[in-house]
């Protein structure tokens, strides 16, 4: 039967497994950090507390180095000694009511991958891990989500390589001028962001870079509009 895990879900698993028999003790988050492609710790201590829930992980409160996996298809695992707590050796997420923020006005947005903003490449599908944001800034909408950006198609737009970009779902076409993450070749995020525009009948995903060339959007599928733009500093 199918199981309920991400493939990076799935990952981490076979990670700590691997791990876990070479060292012969399980690892500590920055050493499976270093083996997969999530980019901080409180990303993978999402996929942790997921991953418990499902029940293929668990840990000691407060030990390090007590993480257990089980995979698909193994038994589950008994209760003794499956003590509740946070992950071993994470960073706690701040809770918007201990850090004096109501909770309202939180808007936890799953990141879900890279898309180009040059030649399209193929986008991570899978969740790996939530950043909150200020819902003054992108709304308290249903389905947002944000995109890792590479290439530098859109450098005159003011979004580089590196940037991350917070993508709104879109129910009808968008108007001239959007800057949309645009998907090719079915639903997966395999696409581009643009500027979008319609010349007669013919859709154009625009560059703003005169180093990149118009894409023909007739075929593409808009996945939602660029609402706010993110960079490390």
């Amino acid at each position: 039967m199918p199981d309920d895990l991400t493939p990076i879900q799935r990952e981490i698993l076979h990670v700590i497994r691997r791990l876990a028999r070479y060292n012969g003790h399980s690892p500590c988050m920055r050493e499976v950090l270093d083996e997969i492609r999530l980019r901080s710790t409180s990303a993978l201590s999402y996929q942790y507390r997921e991953l418990s829930a499902k029940g293929y992980l668990r840990w000691k409160a407060k030990q390090p180095r007590t993480v257990e996996v089980r995979l698909p298809g193994e038994p589950t695992f008994s209760h003794e000694g499956n003590e509740p707590g946070p992950p071993p050796d994470s960073v706690p997420e701040p809770e918007g009511a201990s850090a004096g923020i109501s909770p309202d006005r939180v808007a936890w947005v799953p990141i879900v991958g890279q898309i180009a903003a040059g030649s399209p490449i193929l986008a991570q599908e899978s969740i790996e891990g939530y950043l909150p944001m200020p819902t003054d800034v992108v709304g308290r909408e249903e389905g947002l989500f944000i995109l890792g950006v590479v290439g530098d198609s859109m450098t005159g737009a003011g979004i580089f390589p590196r940037d991350w970009v917070v993508v709104r779902p879109l129910f009808e076409p968008p108007q001239d001028g959007s800057i949309v993450a645009a998907a090719f070749d079915g639903a997966e995020l395999e696409g581009t962001v643009k500027t979008y525009m319609k010349v007669d009948d013919q859709v154009w995903l625009m560059p703003q870079n005169p180093a990149h060339t118009p894409i023909r959007g007739d075929t593409a599928k808009i996945a939602g509009q660029v609402i706010a733009v993110l960079r490390r500093l």
